[in-house]
């Protein structure tokens, strides 16, 4: 994809990956997904009543794929693993077939959590769709925002961001410690003004955890990497 297009639509690359779900089980034993999904659910909703627990890293190293965390709406955390692949972008989907599109520390798609967004515009010199190391960070950057409406016309939300360094942290993501820079961004437009959170690795750019807005009808999104896609 080249800088500026439209980028990150979900409809065929969720749909793909509902088909690999559904279609690798049966040969192969437990799945990612079905794996992840059955470890949340034994924590979560034990046989035996007992208070819910957070999964640890050992339970989580069960899975042999990349992990991601996500929460909203002060939810227990669903884990997602990638199930396919287009170029840089990499479709999640946790067990409950709920689909995240990924390009880089970007969400660009979702699917099953409603009002769900469809594509992305950026540029190409956005540092949250394209890592790059915070020293080169821009001041601003354009970035819009499509949603499919029930006629099937595209509704875009457009706007401006700027960038804002916080404070060095140390942060903690299922018993493993980042030291990064959080950085709060600023998006805005003449009807409304959004902040997202990310925390970044200031040498590399990678973003570790982030609070994105990704709909005007759904909470922000937090994502927490707990163990990165890895090519090769």
């Amino acid at each position: 994809m080249t800088a500026g297009m439209w980028t990150g639509r979900a409809t065929w690359a969720l749909a793909l990956a509902a088909a690999l779900v559904l279609g690798a089980c049966s040969e192969k034993g437990e799945t990612d997904i079905v794996k992840v999904g059955r470890i949340a659910f034994e924590a979560y909703f034990p046989d035996e009543p007992a208070p819910r627990t957070e999964l640890t890293r050992a339970q989580l190293d069960q899975i042999p794929s990349a992990v991601l965390a996500l929460s909203f709406d002060e939810l227990p955390r669903v884990f997602i693993v990638p199930l396919a692949r287009n170029g840089d972008y990499l479709t999640y989907m946790d067990s409950q077939r709920r689909g995240f599109v990924m390009h880089d520390g970007a969400v660009t798609g979702t699917l099953g959590i409603g009002f769900d967004l469809d594509a992305v515009k950026a540029a190409g010199n956005d540092p949250v769709f394209h890592q790059t190391p915070l020293a080169d960070w821009p001041g601003q950057v354009n970035r819009s925002y499509q949603y499919q409406v029930r006629d099937g016309a595209g509704y875009v939300i457009s706007l401006t961001c700027t960038y804002q360094k916080v404070a060095r942290e140390r942060i903690e993501i299922i018993e493993q410690f980042y030291d990064v820079v959080r950085i709060a961004e600023t998006c805005t437009n003449s009807a409304r003004q959004v902040t997202n959170l990310y925390w970044v690795d200031d040498e590399t750019g990678f973003i570790w955890r982030s609070v994105q807005w990704v709909s005007p009808k759904q909470p922000q999104l937090t994502i927490e990497v707990v163990r990165p896609f890895l090519d090769g």
